[in-house]
């Protein structure tokens, strides 16, 4: 599975932030830490380095690796889960409660919402408990509904103080990944996944860094600096240069992996 990378800048004006400003893209399927190298460094030339005491904010999907290496190399990060996947978690919740589809559940699911979005998460992890509580371990269909319960009740404690949602609507900052979302659909999606299509992990790495050179407006400076290196090569070895080889390149390395 590829790793991207959506970073952009906001600019401040009165109470809103506007952007995005120089957005740009990386998608890799080298390990999820080198992913977060290659944010680090670009961070840092952004002028958004650990020391320079500015605002960064990550947001992810909730994958623990992720936030792992966001501990790693951003500690000064505002580490934020996209809302989104967890009204997912709270419609799965919601399913074993109440009839799927019905009148019920909708109103369940509004009421946990605002919950969320008014940062009172503790009191939707509480009924989610009392839910557990008094779904029988036996019957038609309760052991399922209490392991999906205990799962969402695990996957919002864990992450409960990456759901500021309140907070982080005040002070006018991202609350989900869409961004993200659409980058993937549109670099990896239209182009590697389609009806026959293999791939192996060395070849379809290629060919992402490409899109994102292109979706990044680099396509120019990157025909370029392929045409001089190519040309100093042949120069200095008095060989016909080569675009194509047999072999792919290996993925990326992490670089410096404790």
């Amino acid at each position: 599975m590829a790793t991207l990378i959506v970073m952009y800048t906001l600019r401040r004006s009165g109470p809103h932030l506007l952007g995005p400003i120089n957005r740009w893209l990386y998608a890799s399927f080298a390990p999820k830490e080198h992913a977060f190298q290659i944010a680090r460094r670009e961070a840092n030339k952004r002028g958004f380095a650990p020391e320079s005491g500015r605002l960064i904010q990550i947001v992810t999907d909730g994958d623990l690796d992720l936030d792992c290496y966001a501990k790693r190399y951003f500690p000064e990060a505002i580490h934020t889960i996209d809302v989104m996947h967890v009204i997912e978690k709270l419609w799965t919740a919601g399913e074993c409660i109440h009839p799927e589809g019905s009148r019920e559940l909708k109103r369940w699911v509004d009421l946990q919402k605002k919950r969320l979005y008014h940062g009172a998460v503790a009191k939707i992890v509480t009924e989610l408990r009392c839910q557990l509580d008094q779904t029988p371990r036996t019957g038609p269909g309760n052991k399922g509904k209490r392991e999906r319960l205990t799962n969402v009740i695990r996957y919002i404690e864990k992450r409960i103080d990456q759901m500021n949602y309140r907070q982080l609507l005040a002070q006018d900052l991202e609350i989900g990944s869409g961004a993200v979302e659409g980058a993937v659909k549109n670099v990896i999606g239209k182009r590697c996944d389609h009806g026959g299509m293999r791939w192996i992990k060395e070849r379809v790495e290629a060919l992402v860094q490409l899109r994102c050179i292109e979706i990044n407006g680099h396509w120019d400076a990157f025909v370029a600096t392929v045409h001089d290196r190519l040309k100093a090569d042949a120069t200095a070895t008095g060989t016909r240069p080569r675009l194509q080889s047999q072999s792919p390149a290996p993925l990326p390395v992490v670089l410096d992996a404790a």
